[in-house]
């Protein structure tokens, strides 16, 4: 398994058709807003992706020459499952983490304050040597600092 699973939906999850352009994107890697003005909703999601940009998980694998595909809104209420760089422990549930690229979570063993940290871990996945972990992708909105 890579990336993102939506292991839990919350009343209020959306599936949309977002735009996209010159990224390719698999099935569970996270988006962040695009914020220019151009023709382009999302692009990939990076270790300096702050919660207030974290958008949405791609839902189908489409290549670099498309111009849409499908995503699955980002909810507070979600349940996610993801894998990580570091061996998972239990001891690490209730952390909040960065992102390592579009697929991963960089778990320090932790806890991050910082507006990076857009993954809170609430459990472990299987055995630690499979690096699964199961937690909420962490959304704000409007945050001007």
């Amino acid at each position: 398994m890579v990336g993102f699973k939506l292991r839990k939906e919350s009343p209020e999850t959306v599936y949309k058709k977002l735009r996209i352009s010159a990224q390719a994107y698999t099935l569970g890697d996270l988006a962040m807003l695009d914020r220019t003005a151009d023709a382009i909703d999302v692009v990939p999601a990076t270790s300096s992706t702050t919660c207030s940009n974290v958008y949405a998980v791609a839902m189908e694998t489409v290549a670099a020459t498309a111009t849409e595909a499908l995503f699955c809104l980002v909810d507070p209420l979600q349940e996610w499952e993801v894998d990580c760089t570091n061996t998972p422990a239990v001891n690490d549930n209730y952390q909040r983490m960065l992102l390592t690229d579009k697929s991963t979570i960089n778990n320090t063993h932790t806890d991050n304050t910082s507006d990076e940290a857009v993954f809170m871990q609430t459990g472990v996945v299987g055995a630690a040597s499979a690096k699964r972990i199961v937690g909420n992708i962490l959304k704000v909105a409007n945050v001007t600092a």
